[in-house]
Order: structure tokens, then sequence, then C-alpha cells
């Protein structure tokens, strides 16, 4: 395939398609991008490299979901405690915005096998574990990444995760001390419960920084069972208008914004908003029914403003240490809040997260030793993305 010809007409990044978890996105080593973050023109050259924004991002590489429209940017690492570091990048589909506030658990599970098929690492038979570590949350993470004897991440295995076709190799990964991560402390506020005002109306909210930063809300505070499926959320009438309303007043709370209508231009990722309730049986939005007796608690989680068609991963880690500390929303409804794995009904199916809480005594602040949680992850495309010289970037020619 020719392309030299189409490079005279359109800039290009060489890059690897990547699924990690149920999120996909664009993975590069940051070296071999244009223009490096910081740069004036960093963030026009993702909204169009992306196709952003456009509710369909038609014309880039973006998948039109807030979990299909993202990049990791991969680098060698000068730090002692870390093989490689990584940038994560979520691109707005309906706003012009990247937010790099948080991390995508999802995604990460896919850094590790990136980081190999790029020489990054020393590998080693029959698991690598890579040491990560992330720009975004200043976080470390454990990867412990399955590979041939020739030392390729296997793709192939028997484990399944909810809202991916099929099996694959298992991925683990172990997030590192990851409370506080983007607002210096498990519970930012200090409170396990903060009543927050929407529209003139009291609210009470568990407000939550771990490996992600967590608004949680019981389902009958908001006019929910807890078992409704992402069509039935978008498709109720000033729904999701009323999440957004509440994240923005916890992005108040958390001094993030001064004005809540803020929040969805300056913060449109996280925030997360979670919809918690008591274990339930339901009927997922595939060929799959959950039972009550197989989940530890029922949760939703609304991303960039949209409800997610399975759960967020970091939302997952979050909710894991959430239900574990007492008081909280979470750990209201958690079935079992002693034990380090609980069980998260979401609509595609089930999800199952590790968390270690270090002891602490009375006065002391909650601290996390750790949140884990296996994946699948696989390579879909290699090759070269274009982008158009508009918008300002004709300065990249």
């Amino acid at each position: 395939m020719n392309t030299s010809r189409d490079s005279e007409l359109q800039g290009h990044v060489d890059g690897l398609l990547m699924r990690g978890g149920t999120s996909k996105g664009l993975f590069v080593r940051k070296e071999d991008l244009p223009i490096q973050p910081g740069h004036e023109l960093f963030e026009a050259f993702l909204l169009e490299l992306f196709g952003s924004p456009d509710p369909l991002q038609v014309d880039g590489i973006g998948g039109s979901h807030s979990h299909t429209s993202k990049i990791m940017m991969v680098s060698p690492t000068d730090r002692d405690d870390a093989d490689v570091e990584y940038t994560f990048g979520g691109v707005g589909v309906k706003n012009p915005v990247i937010e790099w506030g948080g991390n995508c658990g999802n995604l990460t599970a896919a850094v590790g096998a990136f980081a190999i098929r790029e020489g990054l690492v020393e590998v080693t038979h029959p698991t690598t574990t890579v040491t990560l570590y992330n720009t975004n949350a200043d976080g470390r993470i454990e990867q412990d990444v399955p590979v041939t004897e020739s030392g390729v991440p296997r793709i192939y295995g028997d484990y399944h995760i909810d809202g991916v076709p099929g099996t694959g190799a298992r991925v683990d990964s172990h997030f590192l001390d990851p409370a506080g991560g983007v607002l210096d402390s498990a519970l930012p506020t200090g409170n396990v419960v903060d009543t927050i005002e929407v529209e003139g109306e009291s609210l009470d909210v568990s407000l939550v920084d771990v490996t992600n930063v967590i608004v949680y809300v019981r389902a009958e505070d908001v006019g929910m069972t807890g078992t409704e499926l992402p069509e039935e959320m978008r498709n109720t009438e000033g729904l999701l208008d009323r999440f957004e309303r509440i994240r923005g007043a916890a992005c108040v709370e958390l001094g993030l914004v001064d004005d809540p209508a803020d929040a969805e231009t300056e913060y449109p990722i996280f925030p997360h908003l979670a919809v918690v309730s008591e274990p339930q049986s339901y009927d997922c939005s595939v060929d799959r029914h959950v039972d009550a007796a197989d989940i530890d608690i029922t949760a939703r989680v609304i991303s960039m403003q949209d409800p997610h068609h399975a759960y967020a991963m970091t939302s997952g880690l979050c909710l894991g240490a959430a239900a574990r500390i007492p008081g909280t929303i979470a750990n209201e409804f958690v079935r079992n809040p002693d034990e380090e794995w609980t069980t998260i009904g979401h609509p595609k199916g089930t999800m199952s997260v590790g968390a270690i809480l270090r002891d602490a005594d009375e006065d002391e602040e909650i601290d996390v030793e750790r949140v884990s949680i296996g994946r699948t992850v696989r390579p879909i495309m290699i090759g070269s993305a274009y982008y158009r010289y508009v918008n300002g970037l004709e300065a990249l020619r």
C-alpha cells in the first residue's frame, strides 16, 4: 500500500489500535508524535485526529463513545520505581475538549503489552511483570502480562470479561497506593458522606478518589431502581441532565469549579457519577441474566455525560475500595464489606475487583494499599493515522 502521496497532503502519526478491557484506543510512543503535550496546538491535533467534536467522529479514528475515544502515550522512564511511563488522554466526542485529569483503567491493561511489543522492557516467559507509572494520577501499576515462548504478549486464553465477546489471556493489574491520585486523598472532603445542593434540593453523595474520582449516589435518591440499562437511562427525560447537575455540584464541593455549569467543559471526564443499590437480579443489555446471589452490589456509572455500556474500570476499582470504607454510600449497600473482592453487577454482566485497605487508627486518614483487577487485551490494527492541516495545524507541515 503506497501512502507516500497521502503524506504530502496530510500529516500522520504511527501507532497501534488496541483494546484494553472494555475500552479501545490509540497507543503511540510519545516520541513519535509530531508535537508533544504542552504545545499550543497539541489538543487541536488530537481533536482533528479523532474527528472531534462530532457525535459520530466520522472523520477521524474515534469510535463515537467515550470508551472508544482515547489515546495512550507511552515512553521509557527515568524513574527507579517503574519500567515505563504513560499519559492517558480522553478525547471529547461531542465537545472539543481533552481530559487529562484521570486515568483509564481498562486501557491501562494494554500498556504493558504495548511496552513489550515495542521492546521497552525485558521479557520473561511465561509472565512478564511490568511496572507502569501513570503521569495523570501520579500512580504506579504492577502488571502481569502472559507471553509466548517467543516473547510476544499472549492473546488467546479462557478468561472472559463481560462487555467483550469471547475469551482471552488474563492480564492482572495491581494499582499501588491508589488513593488520592487526583485530589490527594481517598476522601477529598474528609467526609464519608457530603450533602450537596442541586437546584434547591439536598442530596447525599460520597466523594471518593481511588484510581479515579467518583461521585456515589443512592439509586432511590435519583428516582431509579438501580437496574436500569443505558438505553433506558438515556430515554428517561431529564435524567442525564440531572446527573450532570449533580456532578457539577459535586465539582463545586471538591473545589474544582466555582460554577456547577462549568464542570461539563472544564472537567468532562472526571469525576464519574455512580448510581449504587443493593444486590439485585436483572436482565442485561446482552443475552445474560444477573442473579442477585452472584453479586455484592448493583451499580451504573456515567462517563462523559453518558451511561457506560458496562462499567468503567477505574470506576470499578474505586467502587471496590469505597465499598470497604465504613460509612460511604457504597458501603451501605455492599453485601460483604470486609471481603477483599467485590463483584459488581453492571449493564452487561459482572466485574470483580479487589481492594486492600491499610490498617488505620480511628483518627488516621483512610489509606488504600492496592486495588486489583483482571482484564483481557488485544492489538487490533497497526499503521498510520492521518490528520488534516486545518484549524491552525498548517504550521505542522
